[in-house]
């Protein structure tokens, strides 16, 4: 995947022209990997881009106030000082507005494109639990199955509440463990079984399942957008059982 500077407005060629073609160069890929049902990284790149074009743009506004007085001479009468404000480069300004105003409608409406997929995908994902849910599901194992193949990823996960003065936040870590291939004699009750028997230190870990309906790309969506669901599930608790 093609990616951006975080800083492609302002470095490097100043130039309108030039950097409109850098820009549609960059959404045009994300708007293949979109196509393709790849979100991640293009969509989560395009959010930071927007808002940092956005940013941008809002400081663009007070500058004028803010740049540098240099000292042009001394009042006598009154011992005052007297400056000058530097006056800014306002051709480079004016070009660093035009390029903004150019990059706002054209990233969002590519991150529409890319929220336009996001949903489909995630309405073609259910999560449910594997066998009983115990009373501690804050730690435990994922499984992931796109229901046209055979393969079952397992990932084990471990979530947390990280606490702030304004909010709370919850995090998710997931560790890939392999994979199996779900047949009649190997469910994903008889996969969850086995984890048991691997990892004795968990005796009753929480287990979830997400099972995708349509064929996702495995690290570019299924997986974001299932830990995304875990992490709802989790923080309701409120999963219904298998």
């Amino acid at each position: 995947m093609k990616s951006l500077d975080y800083n492609w407005i302002t470095e490097g060629i100043l130039d309108s022209e030039y950097k409109k073609y850098v820009l549609l160069d960059y959404l045009q890929h994300c708007r293949q990997s979109f196509e393709a049902r790849k979100l991640y990284p293009p969509m989560s790149e395009l959010i930071g881009h927007l808002d940092a074009a956005i940013k941008l743009r809002s400081g663009l506004s007070e500058m004028d106030g803010q740049f540098p007085r240099r000292v042009v001479g001394f009042d006598l009468q009154t011992g005052q000082v007297l400056r000058e404000q530097a006056q800014p480069d306002y051709e480079s300004l004016g070009t660093v507005a035009e390029i903004i105003g150019f990059a706002i409608p054209e990233m969002s409406e590519a991150l529409e494109e890319g929220k336009l997929v996001y949903h489909y995908a995630e309405n073609q994902i259910e999560i449910q639990p594997v066998g009983l849910v115990p009373m501690h599901v804050q730690d435990g194992y994922l499984m992931l199955y796109n229901e046209p193949c055979a393969d079952v990823f397992i990932y084990q996960y471990s979530s947390s509440v990280l606490t702030t003065s304004l909010e709370n936040f919850r995090t998710l870590r997931v560790q890939y463990l392999g994979s199996q291939v779900r047949s009649l004699a190997n469910t994903f009750e008889s996969i969850k079984q086995e984890l048991l028997r691997r990892f004795r230190e968990w005796p009753n870990p929480a287990t979830y399942l997400c099972l995708s309906h349509v064929p996702l790309p495995l690290e570019e969506t299924f997986l974001p957008i299932s830990k995304r669901l875990l992490m709802k599930n989790l923080a309701s608790a409120t999963l219904p059982g298998l």
